[in-house]
């Protein structure tokens, strides 16, 4: 069965909520071709139920042999395997590229309302299309299961305070940015406002699926190592930060993910000594920073900053500083 063309990208995660068949409802993406709104009928009337997760989700296989959860009031009701979807129930498909996320969001359904699914599929989709975020598919798992226990937790008079919430809206101003929206959506459909730590919370989920293992524990210890970082090079070099500039947010988007490889223990591999011997004796009073995080990093962490890593943190601070002049 051929993708929609309603902006999702073949062989990756579709959950744009694609438009029940007969219920003429467009989707958040603006809704799907005349022509392919019926290639989906026609997929999708041959499809039959192989696992049941609740009464208003089931599963089933498309066109092309993956794995989709679909959902709609009452579409599991009274349902086994092998039986023929009612069409008509149809609200939603999901469908991820990942065989163990998808069985994995397939678990966390069958224990949770779809309510939640639908609104961690808010979140990836405005993550990726309207800030441009590279996030892994195992964000709607993560995220619908983190939802749905926030708001338990609410209704039982519990509400957690985020610790580094300035910093998560310093340094990931595009996840906080979702999780602002998030916590709009999930008000819409609950009547509870979870209010900016949990907005915070959500933007470390986010944050989580962008980085290569996908833990949220360690988005704690990248973002305290963004902060020590961030202060040796204000303090040094006595400067303050234009936090709006694209020197800045391309220095902290740079930090991210190297404060993941201090973590992981995987530096860049050294490509490119003859450039960087150049640029260290054309900027020596910016490199005299990284000097002071290499020396903070190998103490703290026990871990040495390659050439190419020295090098692109080099080129972060000398922008910064560089911008600091033109001031």
């Amino acid at each position: 069965m051929k993708a929609p063309d309603c902006g999702c990208v073949p062989g990756q995660a579709c959950l744009g909520g694609h438009t029940a068949i007969g219920r003429a409802r467009q989707n958040e993406h603006g809704g799907c071709r005349q022509a392919d709104r019926k290639e989906l009928e026609r997929g999708l009337s041959v499809m039959k139920i192989i696992r049941v997760l609740n009464t208003n989700a089931v599963v089933s296989v498309d066109g092309e042999n993956r794995e989709v959860i679909i959902t709609g009031p009452g579409i599991g009701f009274k349902k086994k395997k092998g039986e023929h979807l009612d069409e008509s129930l149809i609200d939603k498909t999901y469908c991820l590229q990942s065989k163990e996320s998808s069985h994995r969001l397939q678990e966390v359904v069958k224990a949770i309302s779809e309510q939640y699914l639908e609104i961690a599929a808010r979140v990836v989709r405005a993550a990726r299309t309207e800030q441009g975020l590279k996030v892994n598919d195992i964000l709607y798992v993560t995220l619908t299961d983190h939802i749905h226990s926030a708001v338990e937790r609410y209704r039982a008079g519990i509400q957690l305070k985020n610790i580094i919430k300035m910093d998560i809206r310093k340094f990931y101003s595009k996840e906080y940015a979702v999780g602002k929206q998030a916590i709009q959506w999930i008000y819409e459909e609950s009547g509870i406002d979870l209010g900016e730590d949990e907005a915070a919370f959500i933007a470390m989920h986010i944050v989580a699926s962008e980085l290569e293992n996908n833990e949220v524990s360690d988005v704690k210890k990248i973002t305290e190592l963004i902060t020590s970082i961030v202060q040796i090079v204000r303090i040094h070099f006595k400067v303050s930060f234009h936090e709006d500039s694209v020197s800045y947010q391309r220095f902290i988007t740079h930090l991210k993910f190297f404060s993941a490889r201090v973590f992981d223990h995987t530096a860049y591999q050294d490509s490119m000594e003859e450039i960087y011997e150049v640029m260290v004796k054309q900027n020596e009073y910016a490199y005299t920073g990284v000097e002071k995080v290499a020396q903070f990093i190998e103490k703290q962490y026990q871990y040495s900053l390659s050439i190419d890593e020295r090098l692109y943190l080099l080129i972060h601070i000398k922008r910064i500083l560089d911008e600091q002049k033109n001031d």
